[in-house]
């Protein structure tokens, strides 16, 4: 996250610290929305508490009736505003650091005046919902007045916040105005003339310098976007060759349009990919498969196969957890399960567990409920042997890789038998690079890949915000990845 710090008095101490986080929501129009509070403009969002995340998402939803858990909330700015006298609303004078964190959340959703949920000082007090393009922000804050004394402050943030992101997507917007005007205009000279300046915008972007996310999911397994809105993420945080390699189910890449303007204009790379599990006494065993034929017959009669397992072993899991917690959904919630469009796993059982309060993220949910109840079954679920899945891989023309080794939970001596018997049965790669690996795990892989001649592959394996919070496209947890060249795409 970028950092702008305002220190104008120079302050070396401060009296009060108040942390704080916001969001920048803006639509497909270019429409944000911000809130007049007794007489000063500031994004939605309010004081953090333990996480900043979840406290964004619940602030959104008191103040604007809007349900943003399944949006992608992307890290924006850190502002860190140092000021010399301070009036506080008890009329204290203080020096004071405002620290705020800015996520911006693009999404299509309406405020819901129903659903708003304001504190006793909140209806107290001025509270104004508007929604101003991005562009207009500036011209409205700097020409508005007010008798309120903290306002300068507010004004001076939401100013130096908006000039940033107007900078920063400058070319983006010109880009989908251009986009839009193109497709409008009918005269053959003007269409030349939006045409040429519409390419030299996309040759910025493709002389740029890519990065590589060969593991990624949509939400036809347990992601949690769209294969089109991950793709459109993927080029937004600059992902040149970006494989889709959903759980067991090939049904996300088959929906890829690659004659999308988009997709071939940026001339991002898709490969088509999956990830099969397998079978496994302790920790997990995932084989990727890249390049495999989506319309191979063998492949395609396993995942329906797979997709029916899915839901078998989902239901065992949900007996289960009634056995051990007298955990109960609802007919619909079930039904709605068992009828979905994608495969199923414990992901979905957390998100019901999510919405009925057991838990409040995914993360605690398998901590609390589902590692424990699984345990119980999973030697009664039907999963393929990683045999199995090589040998699929390579009848439908893909090139099978071992992905995230650190997840198999053996010791060195077990790693290298259990790797060995693969390349026997005919794996051909390695995921050397992956969002939990630390830095001397990828060079021990890396070291593996290289003595037993396998190709090195890498990937984030993003899920989204609610399932993966901490992992990101292309960056993997805390910056941990930024892949430039693998020899599998050589290979591919």
């Amino acid at each position: 996250m970028d950092k702008i710090v305002k220190n104008e008095s120079n302050l070396k101490n401060v009296d009060v610290v108040s942390n704080k986080v916001r969001a920048i929501i803006i639509n497909d129009e270019q429409d944000t929305i911000i809130i007049n509070y007794g007489d000063t403009f500031m994004f939605p969002g309010g004081k953090v508490d333990e996480n900043t995340t979840d406290t964004l998402i619940r602030e959104i939803k008191e103040e604007l009736g809007i349900d943003v858990r399944n949006e992608i909330l992307i890290p924006f700015v850190h502002y860190f505003n140092y000021v010399k006298d301070y009036p506080q609303r008890s009329g204290e004078i203080v020096n004071k650091l405002n620290s705020t964190k800015y996520y911006i959340i693009k999404t299509n959703k309406k405020i819901d005046l129903n659903k708003i949920r304001l504190t006793k000082k909140e209806k107290n007090d001025k509270f104004e919902i508007l929604s101003i393009n991005i562009k207009d922000i500036l011209g409205f804050i700097k020409t508005y007045e007010s008798d309120n004394p903290r306002y300068i402050y507010f004004k001076n943030e939401i100013v130096d916040v908006v000039e940033k992101y107007l900078k920063e997507n400058e070319v983006k917007m010109d880009l989908e105005k251009l986009i839009e005007t193109k497709e409008k205009i009918e005269t053959k000279m003007a269409v030349n003339v939006i045409k040429k300046d519409y390419y030299d915008l996309i040759n910025k972007y493709k002389n740029s310098d890519k990065i590589i996310d060969m593991h990624t999911h949509t939400n036809y397994s347990d992601g949690e976007l769209s294969p089109d809105k991950l793709i459109r993420l993927a080029i937004e945080k600059n992902i040149g060759t970006l494989a889709i390699t959903d759980h067991d189910t090939i049904e996300g890449i088959k929906k890829v349009d690659r004659n999308k303007e988009i997709i071939k204009d940026s001339e991002i790379k898709i490969i088509d990919g999956i990830e099969l599990s397998a079978k496994a006494s302790k920790g997990r065993i995932h084989i990727l498969g890249y390049g495999i034929d989506l319309n191979n017959k063998e492949l395609n009669n396993k995942m329906g196969e797979l997709k029916d397992n899915s839901i078998n072993s989902v239901l065992s899991l949900y007996e289960q957890l009634k056995k051990d917690y007298n955990i109960r959904f609802t007919y619909n919630d079930i039904k709605e399960l068992v009828n979905a469009n994608h495969n199923l796993g414990r992901p979905d059982l957390a998100k019901l567990l999510i919405k009925y309060g057991y838990v409040e993220t995914v993360k605690e949910a398998f901590s609390k409920y589902l590692n424990n109840s699984y345990a119980k079954i999973r030697g009664s679920n039907k999963c393929l042997q990683y045999s199995e899945c090589i040998e699929l891989i390579t009848n439908s023309g893909g090139i099978p890789v071992l992905a995230h080794p650190k997840t198999l939970e053996l010791d060195e001596k077990e790693f290298l038998l259990v790797l060995k018997d693969m390349i026997s049965k005919g794996l051909k790669g390695i995921e050397v690079y992956h969002s939990i690996h630390s830095k001397e795990e990828m060079e021990y892989y890396l070291n593996i890949a290289n003595e037993y001649d396998l190709l090195v592959s890498g990937g984030s394996d993003f899920h989204g915000r609610l399932v993966k919070p901490d992992i990101e496209i292309g960056t993997g947890k805390n910056n941990n990845l930024k892949i430039k060249k693998l020899s599998l795409l050589k290979k591919l």
